[in-house]
C-alpha cells in the first residue's frame, strides 16, 4: 500500500470513524465490482498462479536462491511433480552447475519433460510418497500432460468440475530411498507440486529430514489438500525444525508461527528453510 494511500485513509478515519470508512470501502469495491476478500488474499500472496512472475517463483529462484546457495559449488535440487518441465529449465537456467532432479509420474508428461530440458536435467518417470509401491494417478482424457494430474480423482471431479478422466499406473517411490539408492547425501532445495500429495512427500523424507539434510522446502497447500485430507497444521509439525515463509510475487512472508488463520484452502505456495540455515532475504 503507498504513503499516499495509507495517508488518505487515515484521514477519512480520522474524520469519518472506523465504521463509516468501512461502509465506505465496502460501497466503492462493490460500485467498482472489486471482490475484497480475492483482493485481500492477492495481497498475502494468494490465489496468485498466473505464471511464474506473479506467483513469485521468478523471485524465488533469481533473487531468494541465488542469494542463498551462491556459496554452494554444486547444489543439488529435486523437482517433484516436475511436470512438462517449466520449473525445471528455470532452475537449470539460473543454476547451471547444479545436480538437478525432475519426478514426474505421467509418462505422457514425462516425455514433453525430456524433450524440454535435455541433457541439464535428470528427468525421472516416477512419482514420490511415503511408499514405495504402483500407485495411480488421475488426469483429463483430453489433455494427457495437464498440470492437474492428481492422486485425488476428486481433486479433479470436484475442484477443478471435469467428469471425463482416465487412469494411469506409476511408480511411486520415497526420497529417502531414492536417496539411498543413488548415494544422494542432502538436498538443497527441494520443490514439491503434487496437488495434494506434497504431505506424503515429505513422509517419505522422515529419515532426510531427522538427519537435517533437507535445506530449503516449498511446498504447494491449496485446494487439492482438502481431498487429501491435511491441514497447513501438519506441515508444520512436520517441519517443526524449519521456519515458514509464505511466497509473494516480490517478497516472502514470515509466519513462523502457526496460526488458524491461515488454513486457507486456496493455492499458494510456502518456503521453509532449516532453521540453523543461514538464510538471507533480499532487501
Amino acid at each position: 500500500m503507498s504513503k499516499l494511500v495509507q495517508y488518505t485513509l487515515s484521514s477519512i478515519t480520522k474524520i469519518a470513524g472506523q465504521k463509516r470508512t468501512k461502509n465506505l470501502i465496502s460501497a466503492l469495491a462493490q460500485s467498482a465490482k472489486i471482490d475484497l476478500l480475492l483482493l485481500a488474499y492477492n495481497n498475502r500472496g494468494i490465489l496468485k498462479y498466473e505464471n511464474s512472475m506473479v506467483s513469485g517463483e521468478h523471485y524465488l529462484l533469481s533473487k531468494i536462491l541465488k542469494k542463498n546457495l551462491i556459496d554452494i559449488r554444486q547444489p543439488i535440487i529435486f523437482d517433484v511433480g516436475a511436470n512438462v518441465g517449466n520449473y525445471s529449465l528455470l532452475l537449470s537456467q539460473e543454476f547451471p552447475q547444479a545436480q538437478i532432479y525432475a519426478f514426474e509420474p505421467n509418462e505422457n508428461t514425462y516425455q514433453q519433460l525430456t524433450a524440454k530440458v535435455g541433457h541439464a536435467v535428470q528427468c525421472i518417470n516416477a512419482g514420490m510418497g511415503s511408499e514405495d509401491k504402483l500407485d495411480k494417478i488421475y488426469t483429463y482424457a483430453d489433455n494427457l500432460i495437464a498440470g492437474h494430474a492428481s492422486t485425488y480423482e476428486d481433486a479433479l471431479s470436484t475442484f477443478h468440475k471435469k467428469g471425463d478422466l482416465v487412469e494411469l499406473e506409476f511408480q511411486m517411490t520415497t526420497l529417502d530411498l531414492f536417496c539411498e539408492q543413488e548415494a544422494i547425501p542432502h538436498i538443497d532445495f527441494l520443490k514439491i507440486d503434487t496437488e495434494g500429495h506434497e504431505f506424503e512427500v515429505l513422509k517419505g523424507a522422515e529419515k532426510l529430514l531427522a538427519e537435517e539434510k533437507i535445506k530449503i522446502i516449498q511446498f504447494e497447500f491449496g485446494e487439492c489438500d482438502v481431498f487429501s485430507r491435511v491441514f497447513l497444521k501438519d506441515f508444520y509439525a512436520k517441519l517443526a525444525e524449519f521456519n515458514i515463509y509464505r511466497l509473494d510475487s516480490n517478497r516472502l512472508i514470515p509466519l513462523f508461527e502457526y496460526s488458524l488463520n491461515n488454513e486457507i484452502f486456496h493455492y499458494q505456495n510456502f518456503i521453509a528453510v532449516k532453521k540453523d540455515f543461514p538464510f538471507q532475504t533480499v532487501d
